[in-house]
């Protein structure tokens, strides 16, 4: 499949959850390792009872540099505007859902129009439109 990307879906439901597991573009080693985690993760969850509200639907290969534990919302925020969309004009509701996507975690809307706001206030980003209507852009080549 030499020139192929090759696009895998894992989706475990066990009655009271659904977890989904969406993978582009990885390299066989590294897709069954995460398969497998995954596996391991929906099933230690329904032995332990346990119901997650959120699971990641969509892991991009970047994600597996970042010790997820260890950064704040904020950070978390700001890998994903700089990994996802440099140069790109996004909207705080489009943001809130590709960060609930692919950390699997749920965030207020308050939240992201704050840190949006924030990174703005601090440089990082150009910010257009009506309060209504804001969109915000990363600049290339800062870090906050």
């Amino acid at each position: 499949m030499a020139g192929h990307k090759m696009k895998i879906k894992v989706e475990i439901e066990d009655g009271k959850t659904k977890s989904n597991l969406l993978l582009e573009g990885e390299d066989l080693y590294t897709a069954k390792q995460r398969i497998e985690k995954f596996i391991e993760y929906a099933y230690e969850t329904s032995e332990s009872g346990a119901t997650k509200s959120f699971t990641p639907e969509f892991i991009p290969q970047w994600i597996g540099e970042y010790n997820l534990e260890d950064l704040s919302q904020k950070e978390k925020l700001y890998i994903l505007l700089e990994r996802e969309h440099k140069g790109d004009w996004v909207r705080s509701q489009d943001i809130k859902e590709e960060y609930e996507r692919i950390y699997g975690e749920e965030i207020k809307l308050s939240s992201v129009s704050t840190y949006l706001s924030r990174f703005h206030d601090q440089g990082a980003m150009a910010r257009k439109g009506s309060r209504a209507q804001r969109e915000y852009r990363l600049f290339e080549g800062i870090r906050i």
